[in-house]
């Protein structure tokens, strides 16, 4: 990761540009300031959060009439609202709203509202392998329906936001254009579509697991039909970093119950209801993952962390 920090216009304008692609940006808010955190992870792929007082960026017919690669920006708005443009038409942009566009083209970019900040991925579209259909409907619609909202969204920008310690640089990129590929063709209802990488399946099924840890009856079995995979292939993916699916959702059921146990506003709940709160079966259970978890029982876990908080 490079963090590069700008503190007036002409140089946030520059960061801006080194970082994407050549822009002209105006309208900036008084004393203005911007950070980049940008992330290469391959010649046709990066990741950044942008942060910065209210300003406007324009890629004008000149500068996309240069353009030397067909790349597209798929971006989260992370705080404020804004509006982007491009091709005769415009959306507006708040908290959790997804938009992609193409760097190819002319677009404006009006973000002069303070308190910006983006989370964005800018992709090559030919190495996402979608029909180019697809992707030039995809930016004439601008913005993507639900947003953060929508599950293939979510993985993608959950991804990119904590990019994972300990995987190379491609293996990273693989897994990214994979979310990447996902979003695009979930975001128009092409029917199930499932990441092909072990890294872009494994995030999605442990997304899925901690958005549905305390669904009564979820099992393996039910995750693996889900997501339209086997259960050897579901075992498969998660053994290569050393763990089963069943364990991750059994310690998202006991992270759900640590926070049930020592939370005033349930706090009349008994043990037993927070087992069954958590998605454990019964409360036998739910009590020796506890102590093997945690090393005391839930009650005990309680009792403590009152203690702590009255202290």
């Amino acid at each position: 990761m490079v963090v590069l920090e700008a503190e007036h216009a002409d140089s946030w304008e520059t960061l801006v540009s080194e970082c994407f692609v050549p822009l002209r940006c105006a309208r900036f808010e008084p004393a203005f300031s911007g950070r980049m955190e940008h992330t290469p992870l391959d010649d046709s792929l990066s990741v950044s959060l942008a942060t910065s007082s209210g300003h406007c960026s324009e890629r004008t017919e000149r500068l996309a009439a240069r353009a030397a690669g067909d790349d597209l920006h798929i971006s989260l708005q992370r705080s404020s609202t804004g509006t982007v443009s491009q091709g005769g038409r415009s959306a507006s942009v708040r908290p959790g709203s997804v938009v992609v566009y193409a760097t190819d083209r002319p677009y404006y970019v009006d973000y002069s509202r303070p308190g910006q900040q983006q989370l964005l991925v800018q992709v090559s579209r030919s190495s996402l392998g979608l029909p180019e259909r697809m992707v030039e409907a995809a930016t004439d619609r601008l913005a993507v329906p639900g947003g953060q909202q929508e599950a293939a969204v979510h993985n993608l920008f959950s991804y990119v936001a904590t990019l994972p310690d300990g995987a190379g640089p491609p293996l990273v990129a693989d897994v990214t254009r994979d979310l990447a590929r996902v979003m695009v063709r979930t975001s128009f209802g092409d029917g199930p579509v499932v990441p092909r990488t072990s890294g872009g399946l494994r995030h999605t099924i442990r997304e899925f697991l901690r958005a549905h840890a305390t669904m009564p009856g979820l099992d393996i079995d039910h995750v693996a039909r889900s997501h339209f995979v086997s259960r050897r292939r579901l075992y498969q993916v998660f053994e290569q970093v050393g763990l089963t699916p069943a364990a991750f959702l059994r310690s998202e059921r006991l992270r759900v119950a640590a926070r049930l146990l020592t939370d005033a506003s349930v706090a009349a709940r008994t043990v037993e209801q927070v087992a069954y709160a958590s998605g454990f079966d019964d409360v036998g259970t739910f009590t020796r993952a506890f102590r093997r978890e945690h090393g005391c029982t839930p009650r005990e876990w309680r009792a403590r962390e009152r203690a702590v908080r009255a202290s």
